[in-house]
């Protein structure tokens, strides 16, 4: 598997291409500029399984060849590993956003590049078996080979937490975990979560095509970022219909306001009384969850917020039923 390696300082390449072949791999490209790095991936002449990206560069900084490197359908999910001397939250969140994985500090510590190359290959590794096993069903259960859409060449699962693609501050599960894992105890507890779930998404993906359910879920994430964009959020999707925005831990929310708004934006959108999705999308929003000084692990917190989620949802549930028969 081959490494790509970007960065303007030859001292650094030459340092990462030395760690890389202590950990036995052989096959690495380095890079001294954006622009370069792009020509080697556009080529084709190597499919890279892992990049590393040095924020701070000229012309070309590495937030902007992410993006770059983003857009390919074939590095759509690539695991890359930004280096960065720069701990300022700006740059961090700009390269979560442009795609980014994971991030490393300057000067680089041996150890944990090594366990994080680990796992990026391990991501790797996972992802090009499932994505031989879902491109094997593709024709037979899609339908649509040769399709340009952002689904049409994967198959997924109910539960499966899929990438949402060109939505405003939307990430992957793994970025968001990776991106709160990274920060210090007491930056961690300057955030809160709050959740959403679909109602009734079961069946929604029962009477639709994978391909049609993941348009839903881009629209929910659309009107999800619609009605928090003022805060910043950073959303992801955690599998079977339900999304996780992490906010500033300052951020109050009217819920029942909130709801109230994602409702006439999924209208706005066609999802409700519209005829393009086989039954009304309607989404739950949760309770605001803090971080706790105490408990700081950010899948704890994502874990409240689901909770709270369901638990509005059984609420809503049982008012229902009650009206029905009153």
């Amino acid at each position: 598997m081959a490494i790509l390696v970007v960065d303007d300082d030859r001292n650094i390449r030459t340092l990462i291409e030395e760690i890389l072949r202590s950990d036995g791999y052989e096959d690495i490209h380095c890079a001294e500029s954006g622009r370069e790095a792009l020509e080697l991936i556009i080529a084709g002449d190597d499919r890279f399984s892992t990049i590393f990206l040095d924020i701070q560069m000229p012309e070309m900084d590495g937030i902007e060849l992410c993006g770059h490197i983003r857009a390919l359908p074939e590095y759509r999910q690539t695991p890359i590993i930004m280096l960065t001397s720069m701990k300022d939250k700006a740059h961090v969140d700009a390269a979560f956003m442009q795609g980014a994985t994971d991030y490393m500090t300057k000067p680089i510590d041996i150890t944990e590049m090594h366990a994080r190359l680990r796992v990026a290959q391990m991501l790797y590794e996972e992802q090009m078996r499932a994505r031989e096993a879902q491109n094997r069903e593709a024709n037979l259960r899609l339908g649509m080979e040769g399709s340009a859409h952002p689904a049409s060449d994967t198959q997924f699962e109910f539960a499966d937490p899929v990438i949402i693609y060109d939505v405003p501050r939307v990430i992957g599960s793994t970025e968001m975990e990776n991106y709160l894992h990274r920060m210090s105890h007491v930056q961690r507890f300057m955030f809160s979560a709050i959740a959403f779930q679909i109602d009734r998404p079961e069946r929604l993906f029962s009477l639709s095509t994978p391909v049609e359910f993941y348009d839903i879920l881009t629209d929910v994430a659309e009107a999800i970022f619609e009605n928090t964009r003022q805060y910043d959020p950073m959303i992801s999707y955690a599998g079977e219909g339900k999304f996780i925005a992490v906010l500033p831990r300052t951020v109050q929310l009217d819920h029942d306001e909130l709801e109230a708004e994602l409702t006439l934006t999924l209208r706005e959108f066609g999802l409700i009384g519209g005829e393009t999705v086989p039954m009304d999308v309607t989404v739950s929003a949760g309770d605001v969850v803090k971080m706790s000084m105490f408990d700081s692990t950010p899948q704890k917190m994502f874990n409240r917020a689901l909770v709270s989620v369901s638990k509005e949802r059984n609420t809503a549930r049982r008012a229902s039923v009650n009206m029905m028969f009153a």
